[in-house]
């Protein structure tokens, strides 16, 4: 994790705080890997990143159910939905409807 890094979900927008809950209902336990990192910018565009405002988490899903949950993230998520598959972890955020995967 970054320097001021946190995994903490309390300041996550509603609708993220209930995917994750819709998501350990329906698929068991996640590990949140970040959400708030103050002063995040994207890799590569140097733009600010909904990380940075606490509008994005990443987190590892329950063993073997990474492709389930994305594709259920992709059908119940009106949000931003990235899959980091070398790094085992799925990125949402409450920003426009947008679909991406790194490390492929």
């Amino acid at each position: 994790r970054r320097s001021g890094a946190s995994t903490s979900e309390s300041c996550l927008p509603g609708v993220l705080k209930t995917r994750l809950s819709q998501i350990r209902k329906r698929f068991g336990s996640i590990s949140v890997v970040s959400a708030h990192r103050p002063g995040a910018r994207i890799n590569g565009s140097g733009k600010p990143s909904y990380h940075g405002s606490c509008r994005a988490v990443d987190f590892v899903p329950p063993s073997g159910k990474y492709k389930a949950v994305t594709l259920w993230l992709y059908g119940n998520h009106e949000g931003g939905v990235g899959t980091y598959t070398c790094m085992n972890h799925i990125h949402l955020d409450n920003g426009p409807n947008v679909r991406w995967s790194k490390c492929r």
